[in-house]
């Protein structure tokens, strides 16, 4: 008889000196966690077992966040105090805001890297090394001529090797300033149409080299922009 898998999703934070690890150090990091929580994890298939997860777009170098997610499967539920024994083997900078159960959806679930489809960040602009101090009219300036403009473009470089300059125009979903702070919405995830944009790659563009900001992901949405 075949034993029932209990599918859950868990959003995250990435706080503090995690901004500094790479994509693939964090998902270790995820994976050794769920291993010293000491449940019967659903492991892949192979010779080097490892458990079954699937994980967020990758978040860029110097970017916090509090909405990774993560999927995982185990073959009995969780348990009651599953956040307390979570957050007592791993980071102290890894929250567990949320589970999820989906263990009574009977289709397969579709992999993160399909259902996130855009992602909201918010940036505090600290510094701009030019200027002792902070312009925020230039911020202005800069966020308005965005909003205004019918091209965001940035070269790229293909899998053959050639330099081509893509419009990711449609890739920003909104941009404001406000109190000091940019909230704006860019494409992720996988689509043939929109192709994703990095949130440090948007604000070196729009806002030049010069500016450092302290940036976070807040949260993600599916091709509705509805919240997950």
């Amino acid at each position: 008889m075949q034993q029932k898998v209990h599918k859950y999703r868990l959003k995250l934070t990435k706080y503090g000196e995690l901004k500094y690890i790479s994509h693939l150090d964090w998902q270790n990091l995820i994976i050794k966690t769920l291993r010293r929580c000491e449940l019967k994890l659903v492991l892949t298939e192979g010779f080097n077992k490892i458990p079954k997860t699937g994980f967020s777009p990758a978040l860029p170098l110097f970017i916090e966040s509090e909405c990774e997610l993560v999927y995982f499967q185990t073959y009995e539920p969780l348990p009651i105090n599953f956040k307390e024994i979570f957050e007592n083997n791993t980071n102290k900078n890894v929250k567990l805001l949320e589970c999820r159960d989906f263990s009574d959806v009977s289709t397969k679930l579709p992999p993160l890297d399909t259902l996130i489809q855009w992602a909201k960040y918010e940036a505090r602009p600290i510094l701009n090394k030019n200027e002792s101090i902070l312009n925020f009219k230039d911020i202005e300036y800069n966020t308005e001529k965005c909003l205004s403009c019918d091209e965001i473009l940035i070269e790229r470089k293909t899998k053959k090797g050639l330099n081509k300059v893509i419009n990711y125009r449609k890739s920003l979903n909104s941009l404001e300033f406000k109190d000091g702070r940019l909230t704006f919405i860019l494409k992720t995830g996988q689509d043939a149409d929109i192709p994703s944009l990095r949130a440090d790659e948007f604000l070196k563009k729009i806002y030049g080299e010069n500016y450092i900001f302290n940036v976070k992901r807040i949260c993600f949405f599916d091709k509705d922009l509805k919240v997950l």
